[in-house]
């Protein structure tokens, strides 16, 4: 019995232990805790890719110094101005200042223009802490910007487009745009970024949504609940830790930011020209798409701070006005000692000539300096030939040794012919030495011939003279449209009687009339104003002074001129001229 009893007993504890495992309160805690596993796995894993999200970041770099050179064949530095503008307004780089540079660049044994070109870039650079230079050429083609690294090497070039002479708005961007990507590096266009596979589709990454989906649905499945305490087997696979918590990675799997830069890099390319080129990292230059842009140019010198370049040829077309005084008197050294004489010792032959009115006439001339685009000293030699001819109608009055006679009409025609050669050192003038000015030198030779009409029937004879002449000139801009300018001449030797045709030996009685030699002296003085009014052309206004003083010798065949004599010959003329210049 007691054997029997103690069995009834086990059985009973076995029966109400499975009674308790199989009640719905056992299951749910057995199912919540399976349940809270998978939570514990997913947690963790969205961290890194917030931690990778925060490393893109890249820190701001530092804008590059650099100097803006002269832009060649800019004339009246208005292209170079509106490039340093453009570059300083954008603010990608620093602009140093160019006379800091030109400065330096003197320790390097530079002279002249070339302390304004990338000759000293190389020694300067180190003490500027330049990344580099901007310097150009304008062409017929149009403005070529030039973009050296800090050791003068060309890092490239780019051609831009120029309008009436001068940068657009948008054509200065592009300028600009093409600088700082040379100096900061041109990002490679249609680079496949190398964290995604090129074979990598998007649309796999559809799929994945559903399954993000799933694990909230599962647990909820009813069938586990009634299967019996016997089989909890079925629910060790854990079907939420079975599915792939990776499986969601392709949905930030960052297809679309890698899209983006490719658009982006490929956004500033030109629309036509060939397809980028790689750099390559061991060379000087590069072949980047911005510099395939093709755009038209206009007309000039050059800029800023350098001496402008002057021009080739310039063309001077105008009139003259002009007032002529002439006096010959026997037997003194002047004029004004013959006439402060008493009437009775008042004695020979003299004439009088003054311009009761001024007579006009033409003016042309020519100035050339064929070596004016060279940066070395020899830029300022040249050549300049002018030709002027005025016609003078008025009275002369004639004397004798009775005293006067009368006055009588003359027609005559003045001429001057001159060929010099020059030259002129330029020098910048103003504030930014945007102005060109000069001073120079100029010798040569020059005629001048006063051909009285024969018909006259007086006393008053022509004078021509052939004489070698030097001078000094000078050009001072205050303004582009208003520039001082004085030059003077010292004629040597301009003796009356030599001309460039003898006529039959009629000037040889330039001499003879009045005594059997003769020594001359004369210079000429000028003074005016001059400008550029519209692109090539402007303006020249010029007041002159000549004198001629001829002190004969000796006897002359008129009457009263038994010991020589005086004749002196003055010029005032104003001269009226447009200019081209190329």
């Amino acid at each position: 019995m007691m054997n029997t009893q103690h069995a009834m007993v086990r059985w009973g504890l076995v029966l109400f232990v499975a009674l308790a495992l199989a009640s719905p309160g056992a299951q749910a805690q057995v199912i919540k805790k399976r349940r809270a596993a998978p939570v514990q796995v997913a947690a963790p894993k969205a961290k890194p890719r917030a931690a990778k999200a925060r490393k893109a970041v890249a820190p701001k770099e530092e804008a590059p110094r650099i100097v803006v050179l002269t832009v060649e064949g800019d004339r009246g530095g208005k292209v170079r101005t509106q490039l340093e503008s453009a570059l300083r307004r954008d603010k990608q780089v620093k602009v140093a200042s160019l006379k800091q540079y030109a400065t330096l660049g003197k320790k390097t044994g530079l002279k002249g223009s070339a302390l304004f070109t990338d000759g000293p870039l190389a020694g300067v650079a180190p003490k500027m802490k330049l990344a580099g230079a901007v310097g150009g050429t304008v062409g017929p083609s149009g403005l070529t910007v030039r973009v050296f690294d800090a050791g003068g090497a060309v890092l490239g070039e780019q051609e831009v487009k120029l309008t009436r002479g001068k940068l657009s708005p948008a054509d200065a961007k592009v300028a600009v745009r093409g600088v700082v990507d040379l100096l900061k590096g041109t990002p490679r266009a249609f680079e496949t970024p190398s964290h995604v596979a090129p074979s990598e589709p998007l649309p796999t990454v559809e799929p994945a949504a559903p399954v993000a989906e799933a694990p909230p649905k599962s647990p909820r499945a009813e069938p586990v609940a009634e299967r019996p305490v016997e089989t909890p087997k079925p629910l060790e696979p854990a079907p939420v830790a079975e599915r792939p918590v990776e499986t969601p990675k392709p949905l930030p799997e960052k297809a679309p930011r890698s899209s983006e830069p490719e658009l982006l890099a490929v956004g500033p390319q030109p629309k036509e020209g060939p397809p980028a080129m790689e750099e390559d990292p061991e060379s000087h230059t590069t072949t980047d798409p911005f510099l395939e842009v093709a755009l038209d140019t206009g007309s000039g010198g050059t800029v800023g701070e350098e001496p402008l370049r002057p021009p080739l040829a310039r063309l001077t077309l105008g009139g003259t006005t002009t007032w002529r005084k002439y006096c010959t008197r026997p037997g003194v050294k002047s004029c004004g000692e013959f006439d402060k004489k008493r009437d009775e010792e008042k004695v020979g032959d003299r004439s009088d000539f003054e311009s009761s009115a001024p007579y006009l006439g033409i003016s042309a001339e020519l100035e050339l300096l064929p070596l004016a685009r060279h940066t070395s000293a020899l830029r300022g030699l040249g050549l300049v030939v002018g030709y002027r001819r005025g016609y003078a109608s008025t009275d002369v009055t004639l004397f004798n040794e009775s005293g006067q006679s009368g006055t009588r009409e003359v027609v005559a025609t003045d001429s001057v012919f001159t060929a010099q050669a020059m030259y002129r050192y330029f020098f910048g003038f103003g504030s930014s030495r945007n102005l060109l000015g000069y001073a120079g030198v100029k010798a040569g030779m020059l005629t001048r011939s006063f051909d009285v009409d024969a018909p006259a029937d007086s006393p008053l004879s022509s004078t021509h003279r052939l004489f070698p002449a030097v001078g000094l000139e000078v050009s001072v801009p205050l303004l582009r449209q208003v520039r001082l300018e004085a030059a003077g001449q010292f004629f040597i030797g301009p003796k009356p009687g030599k001309g460039l045709d003898d006529d039959g030996g009629a000037l040889d009685l330039e001499v003879s009339d009045y005594g059997t030699s003769v020594s001359s002296f004369g210079w000429e003085a000028e003074l005016g104003v001059a400008g550029e009014v519209w692109g090539p052309f402007g303006y020249q206004v010029r007041f002159e002074l000549s004198q001629f003083k001829d002190t004969f010798s000796g006897a002359g065949t008129r009457s009263g001129w038994n010991n020589g004599g005086v004749a002196e010959d003055t010029y005032s003329s104003i001269h009226w001229s447009l200019t081209a210049s190329y």
